[in-house]
């Protein structure tokens, strides 16, 4: 991957995730066929959250701060799965690539 492309995912997974953590901290009523999927999404993020900031009897960031803080978490965790996937992927059609070309 390039540097812009991962950049541009950087800031896509990030805007993303400030925007679910937003929408599910703001107390709307959310359909749970939104609500769960968002959820699971942005859930390492949260994780990464409690275990720096948050700490016992805290559920979810609420703060603009704490949801800045696991977006990037959340962004950071999802891009290295990324590219995880991406080395595994490569690792797997170098082995499986024919032996002329």
């Amino acid at each position: 991957m390039t540097r812009r492309w991962l950049l541009l995912l950087a800031l896509a997974f990030s805007s993303v995730s400030a925007a679910a953590l937003a929408w599910l901290a703001s107390g709307d009523v959310i359909p749970s066929a939104v609500r769960n999927p968002l959820s699971e999404f942005v859930q390492p993020g949260v994780t990464i959250w409690w275990l720096v900031l948050g700490g016992p009897f805290r559920v979810a960031p609420y703060s603009p701060g704490g949801i800045a803080f696991a977006a990037l978490a959340n962004a950071a965790f999802w891009l290295i799965c990324l590219g995880a996937f991406a080395t595994l992927y490569a690792a797997i059609r170098r082995r499986f690539a024919a032996p002329g070309s």
